[in-house]
């Protein structure tokens, strides 16, 4: 879908994406409230707005409840920001499962659809998996006949260069090589996206989760910690996730100094002097930790002190606003985040606040949507967003150009 502009001068397309903004981030507006809060003419925000909606970009709202005393004539109509005009999709591709969230233009989530799979799965079957459950995700989204999919993003484990290829992934058989962003184009089809198709570190995506909807909304500066199967950070820097110069930043899980995945292995093999149940290890040590265990108040006591090692190397580097601990050790909430406050307090010149992160396992595939509707804010909205044009052959949308 794009912004088409009767007049294609540069100057139509701007006041378009003026006016569209101001309704993206604001409550209804009349055609008056929009001169106000845009600084444009009036004539030029009722024509504005007649294209707008004639596009299906913006929607005449329903009439504000009556109040005490009600004014003379008709209220004036009020116009908002279509969410419904597109949507986006996002895609955690994890060692234990495969998650699918579409979402409209507002962020709101219209469908999601899970499949849990093997972490020994072998590449081909993984993205079979992908593709089943991306195609029913989308199939159950009831938006889908009438909103074009403006972005697609896919997280998965390892590091990936800016070309969506991994470059490196541990986590998953036979992943290292592939271009995962070629392949989700690949199971989406052809002509599917109207708009961009990328790949991100899992990681990075759960980090900007919990800025837009966890444990650190609105906190520009954000370091998270994933401790579970896997070890390993990201980091957010004025609200952005930080790649690094060959999309590396934040692998210091696996720097044998830290221990952190021995450290992690002591959990899951926590078992209770005389007892030999089965089951969660991590859950049973942090149960038996608020019950007053020896054994499991000292696992948790030296795991917390590895992981605040490597939080205290990175927070003093960045000194960042905020540190969130994701993952699957996130569960145990107070019983980690209290022993990890107590040693960063013994290593820091200023101890970072801590929190757990608050969004469960669904935070890679949520902070893959958030960076979606980045790329469509950044091409409706973005500096110089009205003056680009679209290659030939390009999908991706802009605005004014026909």
């Amino acid at each position: 879908m794009r912004i088409k502009g009767g007049d294609p001068s540069a100057l139509r397309r701007r006041n378009l994406a003026t006016m569209l903004r101001t309704m993206y981030e604001g409550e209804p507006q009349t055609v008056t409230g929009l001169a106000q809060a845009t600084g444009l003419s009036r004539p030029t925000c009722e024509e504005g707005v007649v294209e707008l909606v004639a596009q299906a970009w913006a929607v005449e709202s329903a009439p504000p409840e009556p109040t005490e005393v009600r004014q003379p004539g008709r209220p004036a109509k009020r116009y908002e920001f279509n969410a419904a005009a597109g949507r986006v999709l996002g895609v955690d591709v994890g060692a234990h499962k495969i998650l699918a969230i579409a979402a409209d233009l507002r962020g709101a989530v219209t469908s999601v659809r899970r499949t849990d799979v093997d972490p020994a799965l072998p590449a081909k079957e993984r993205l079979a998996a992908i593709n089943g459950t991306v195609a029913a995700c989308l199939a159950a989204d009831p938006s889908r006949d009438d909103s074009r999919l403006l972005a697609a993003v896919i997280a998965s484990p390892g590091v990936i260069d800016a070309q969506g290829r991994v470059v490196l992934a541990n986590a998953l058989p036979e992943w290292t090589g592939l271009n995962v962003a070629e392949e989700l184009i690949r199971i989406l089809g052809p002509g599917t996206v109207d708009g961009t198709v990328s790949a991100e570190n899992d990681m990075r995506m759960a980090a900007l989760a919990e800025q837009w909807q966890g444990v650190a909304a609105n906190v520009p500066d954000l370091l998270y910690i994933h401790a579970g199967h896997r070890m390993g950070a990201a980091i957010l820097i004025d609200g952005k996730p930080y790649r690094g110069s060959r999309g590396a930043a934040g692998e210091i899980g696996t720097l044998s100094l830290l221990d952190w995945e021995n450290s992690y292995r002591r959990l899951l093999s926590y078992v209770p002097d005389g007892d030999g149940a089965t089951g969660d290890a991590t859950l049973r040590v942090f149960t038996d930790l608020r019950d007053g265990n020896a054994q499991a108040r000292e696992l948790v006591d030296r795991f917390a002190r590895d992981l605040a090692t490597g939080v205290a190397v990175m927070s003093m580097t960045l000194d960042p606003t905020l540190v969130v601990v994701g993952g699957g050790i996130s569960r145990a909430g107070d019983a980690i985040v209290e022993p990890v406050r107590r040693h960063l307090a013994d290593l820091c010149l200023f101890p970072p606040e801590v929190q757990a992160s608050s969004l469960g396992d669904e935070s890679v595939a949520l902070g893959a949507v958030r960076a979606g509707l980045q790329q469509v804010e950044e091409r409706l909205f973005g500096a110089g967003a009205a003056l680009r044009s679209t290659p030939a052959g390009a999908s991706t949308p802009d605005l004014g150009h026909s």
